[in-house]
């Protein structure tokens, strides 16, 4: 499931700031880079390199697995800008692992 259009970071500024001003949550396979916005609801963007993960379908099905865990999640209502990018080999047994690691690594956000 994909994240509805108005919950997508796809401009290129956008994302080049959240990664020069954000500040950074890190998780063993991923880290999310994450800085506030004024749009009272949540945007983000998933980055799953090649280098890691070289399998086009794979790395699609790391999106969707990403994507459907965040739709869980009220954080869409806060309003943040956040990069979730994959930093690690994952194998392909492992990718369902992905949701609980995100969970994880999102309880690590401090409320302010």
């Amino acid at each position: 499931m994909a994240l509805p259009r108005k919950y997508r970071l796809s401009d290129k500024k956008d994302i080049d700031r959240v990664f020069k001003s954000g500040r950074t949550v890190k998780g063993s396979f991923l880290f999310i880079k994450l800085l506030d916005n004024k749009k009272g609801y949540s945007r983000g963007v998933f980055i799953v390199s090649s280098k890691y993960i070289p399998l086009a379908v794979d790395r699609n099905k790391i999106r969707r697995i990403l994507s459907g865990e965040i739709a869980r999640i009220p954080l869409l209502g806060r309003g943040h800008d956040m990069a979730i990018v994959i930093h690690r080999k994952i194998a392909r047994g492992q990718f369902n692992k992905l949701a609980g690691e995100l969970r994880r690594t999102l309880l690590k956000i401090p409320n302010s």
